[in-house]
C-alpha cells in the first residue's frame, strides 16, 4: 500500500491522479491488442539487426583518447576525472536542494517510487547525464529539448544551470512526471516546460530555433519508423551549428515483441538507417563507432551536429 501511495508526488492534485490512471488503463488494453497482433505477424516498423561489425579482442583497459562518441564500458574511469566529479557534485547539489524543499525527481525507471531507485542502473544514468552535458558544450542561456526526460535530475539540471529548456514526453510511467516537471520548475523559477507529446508526432517548435537536443536512453523504446521521424525532427528544430546528444543501449535478452532490442554501434547499418542518416546531421567527434562482442549488452553516446 504504501508504494501506491508514493507513485505520485503528494502534490499532484486529485484530478490529475485519476486521469493519468484512466490512461493507463485505456493504454494497457491497447498494448495488450498489439502485442496479441505481434504473436500472429511480426510487428510493422522494426528494421532488423543485420549482420553486426565488432571490434577484434577485448576492449581497451582505457578508453580511446579524445573519442566522445563511444560506448560506456569505462565508466568508472571517466567519473574518476576531476571535471565530471565537479560535474557530479553539481548533480548532486541540485537534488539535495529539491529534497530540502519537498520537491520529487524521477530515477532510472521514471517513476518517483524508492524501492526503484536501483544504484547500479543510478550510476550508468550518471554517466549518460554528464557525459553528454560534458560534450555536448551545453551552456547557460541555450535553448535546450529533453526528449523522453520529464522530471529527471537531468532536464532540472539544465534548467538550473539557466537553459531554456522544453521536455518532450508522454509519462509512460503513468505516475505525474509531467505534471511534477512543470511543477517544479515554477517552484524553482525555472525556465522549463514539459510537453504531453508522442515522439511520433511533430516536435512544436521552429525550424532552426533550438540549440542543443537531449535524448537519454529512449530512442531504444522506439521502433525504427519513429525513430526515423524523431531524428528527422531533431535536424529539422537544430540551429546551423546545433549539437544533438544522443545515448542508447541495446539488451540481447530484450522479449518486447512490439520493439527490436535496442540500438548499438556493432550494427551499423541499422544504427546509419535509424538514427545518422534521417537527422541530416553529420557525426561530431570521432566517427569509428567502436563496439565489442555481441553477446553482450551496450550503452553508448553520440553526438551529432548540424551543418553551418
Amino acid at each position: 500500500m504504501k508504494d501506491k501511495n508514493e507513485r505520485f508526488p503528494s502534490y499532484v492534485p486529485a484530478h490529475y491522479r485519476i486521469g493519468v490512471k484512466l490512461r493507463k488503463a485505456v493504454r494497457q488494453a491497447a498494448v495488450r491488442r498489439v502485442e496479441r497482433a505481434a504473436r500472429l505477424r511480426p510487428p510493422a516498423g522494426v528494421m532488423p539487426d543485420g549482420e553486426g561489425v565488432w571490434a577484434p579482442g577485448e576492449p581497451p583497459k582505457t578508453a580511446p583518447p579524445g573519442a566522445i562518441n563511444r560506448s560506456a564500458i569505462w565508466i568508472e574511469e571517466d567519473l574518476a576525472r576531476p571535471e565530471f566529479d565537479v560535474l557530479a557534485k553539481r548533480m548532486e547539489a541540485l537534488k539535495e536542494k529539491l529534497r530540502g524543499r519537498g520537491l520529487k525527481f524521477t530515477n532510472t525507471a521514471a517513476t518517483f517510487l524508492p524501492r526503484m531507485f536501483y544504484p547500479r542502473s543510478e550510476r550508468t544514468k550518471l554517466w549518460e547525464n554528464l557525459w553528454t552535458i560534458r560534450h555536448s558544450g551545453v551552456k547557460a542561456g541555450h535553448t535546450a529539448i529533453d526528449i523522453g526526460g520529464a522530471s529527471t535530475p537531468f532536464s532540472f539540471y539544465l534548467a538550473d544551470m539557466g537553459c531554456k529548456v522544453s521536455v518532450v514526453d508522454n509519462d509512460w510511467g503513468n505516475c505525474g512526471t509531467l505534471f511534477n516537471s512543470d511543477y517544479v520548475a515554477r517552484k524553482m523559477g525555472w525556465d522549463l516546460k514539459a510537453f504531453d507529446r508522442d515522439v511520433a508526432r511533430r516536435l512544436p517548435f521552429a525550424s532552426g530555433s533550438i540549440d542543443r537536443v537531449f535524448s537519454i536512453c529512449t530512442i531504444e523504446h522506439l521502433t525504427s519508423d519513429v525513430r526515423r521521424l524523431m531524428m528527422a525532427e531533431v535536424g529539422r528544430v537544430l540551429k546551423p551549428g546545433g549539437i544533438a546528444a544522443i545515448t542508447m543501449c541495446y539488451d540481447p535478452n530484450h522479449t518486447v515483441l512490439t520493439v527490436d532490442r535496442g540500438l548499438r554501434f556493432g550494427y551499423r547499418a541499422k544504427f546509419d538507417a535509424d538514427v545518422i542518416l534521417p537527422s541530416g546531421l553529420r557525426i561530431y567527434g570521432n566517427t569509428d563507432l567502436l563496439d565489442w562482442r555481441q553477446e553482450r549488452g551496450f550503452l553508448g553516446a553520440i553526438f551529432l551536429e548540424k551543418p553551418a
